[in-house]
């Protein structure tokens, strides 16, 4: 993939394979972190690659890793699959996303003040 429309279409894929099928999201949570890992140029400064690369590393890692957990790490897998295709595409959106599942779901240390949403007068 050489930008980043093709890497959202190929990520968008995956993501809508999950949450149109009965079959268990793992395989396509790791086709998702596949390709945000391949270290693919992105254009125009798409920070989502990085971004989605951590996510679904770590709700793949959790359901390989912690097998009596693996209900909420595919209840996971799809509550982000199902959100990131609400979002994609907005950068304010994106932003709240990452951050809220970066930090506030899946743990990782913030550097910085959360994105704030700014009002629309």
């Amino acid at each position: 993939m050489k930008d980043s429309e093709a890497f959202r279409a190929a990520v968008r894929a995956r993501v809508v394979t999950m949450l149109n099928s009965d079959a268990s999201p793992y395989e396509p949570a790791l086709e998702v972190l596949g390709l945000a890992s391949g270290g693919m140029p992105v254009d125009h400064g798409d920070e989502a690659c990085n971004s989605l690369a951590l996510i679904w590393g770590e709700l793949t890692d959790w359901f390989e890793l912690r097998p009596t957990e693996t209900d909420q790490a595919k209840a996971h897998m799809i509550t982000a699959a199902r959100e990131w295709v609400a979002v994609e595409g907005g950068q304010e959106a994106e932003a709240l996303y990452f951050d809220r599942w970066l930090h506030d779901i899946l743990g990782f240390e913030r550097r910085s003040a959360p994105p704030q949403v700014q009002e629309r007068s």
